[in-house]
Parts: C-alpha cells; sequence; structure tokens
C-alpha cells in the first residue's frame, strides 16, 4: 500500500473543491476535471473513480471503484448516507441518441442534441453496481436502484427502481442515417481544406 494513499483536504481543495469535511478518505487513484464544489465529513471514494464538473458531495458517503461522477453540464448532488456501488455513472449531460444530429463532445455544440439536466442523489440512497443515472433525475431520500438499472425519471422518497430481466431489443425510431452522415461529410469538408 503506498505510503499516503487518500488525498489530503489541502489537495483537494487545490483540485477545485471550495469546502471539505474530516475523516475522508479519497484515493489518489481517483481523477478530477474541472471540480468544483465540497466534499462533507466521512467521505470514502475509492480507486479509478472520475468526478468532473460541479459535484456537491455531502457526509457519510461512500462512492465504490470505478464509478464516474459527470457534473460537466449541471450540479451533482450526493447527500448525506448515500451509496454509489461499483461502476455506477452519473450523466448531467447526454447526447440525444434519437436526434438526427451528429453526436460526441469532439463535434461543435451546434450539430449535436444534448440533454441535459442536474442530478440530485438524495440522503440514505443505495444505488447498485453498474447502473446509469442520465440527467435530470432525482432518486428521493431512502431511494433505491438496483443493479444494472438505467434511470431515466425521477423516482419519489423511498421508491426502488430495478432493471428490466430481459436483455434489450432493436427496434422502434431509427435514426435518419442519411442525414447525419451528410452532416458529418460537410463538417469534415470544412475542416479538411
Amino acid at each position: 500500500m503506498p505510503e499516503r494513499p487518500f488525498f489530503d483536504a489541502d489537495e483537494l481543495k487545490s483540485l477545485g473543491f471550495n469546502a471539505v469535511g474530516d475523516n475522508i478518505q479519497v484515493s489518489r487513484k481517483c481523477s478530477f476535471y474541472r471540480i468544483s464544489g465540497r466534499i462533507g465529513s466521512n467521505v470514502r471514494i475509492d480507486d479509478f473513480c472520475i468526478f468532473k464538473g460541479h459535484v456537491e458531495i455531502g457526509s457519510y458517503v461512500h462512492v465504490a471503484a470505478f464509478c464516474s461522477v459527470s457534473g460537466a453540464y449541471a450540479t451533482v448532488e450526493l447527500k448525506d448516507f448515500c451509496t454509489l456501488s461499483n461502476r455506477v455513472s452519473i450523466f448531467t449531460g447526454s447526447d440525444d441518441y434519437a436526434a438526427d444530429t451528429l453526436n460526441n463532445s469532439m463535434v461543435p455544440e451546434e450539430l449535436t442534441t444534448i440533454r441535459k439536466g442536474p442530478v440530485v442523489i438524495g440522503q440514505a440512497v443505495l444505488i447498485g453496481a453498474h447502473s446509469v443515472i442520465l440527467p435530470g433525475v432525482t432518486i428521493g431520500d431512502a431511494g433505491s436502484v438496483g443493479a444494472m438499472a438505467v434511470v431515466t425519471k425521477s423516482i419519489g422518497p423511498g421508491e426502488m427502481a430495478r432493471a428490466p430481466s430481459a436483455v434489450a431489443t432493436v427496434g422502434g425510431k431509427k435514426r435518419d442515417a442519411g442525414k447525419i452522415m451528410a452532416m458529418a461529410k460537410d463538417f469534415l469538408a470544412r475542416f479538411r481544406k
């Protein structure tokens, strides 16, 4: 084990957090990008987690290994006593997968369609491994999310969201592939002159 496996409060402040509580254990193997916000007391953040943007972390919070918390487009709040199990992903911005536009962070914003919104994880919430929380979702106090769930809508206090047991199927609305590919070709043509 490394001599100093955890960041100290001053180091976390130098990364961008404006307040850091007591008894924190934030692994040095975590990554922070354009971070702002705060960390309360009695917080544990395990190895290989990624934090982006504005993140407000309460007290008595545990974020397990390999989680991704992105406050790049709006604030993420992890309120007191909440738990993110391994590989949970929280997004405040996501490409619209049904939109007839280009996508990803390397494409100019005017050629994309991004759904944006804050995410609030209430007090004493438990989120199961491999779950995904999408923009604009609030998980009410004492709510829970079962493993491998994709949460697209808010749930109230004490409510539970569970992943379906069926495998995803293909069908329904299709994106206009011709329109999207023409947009990509046009965009590339402007930059390859």
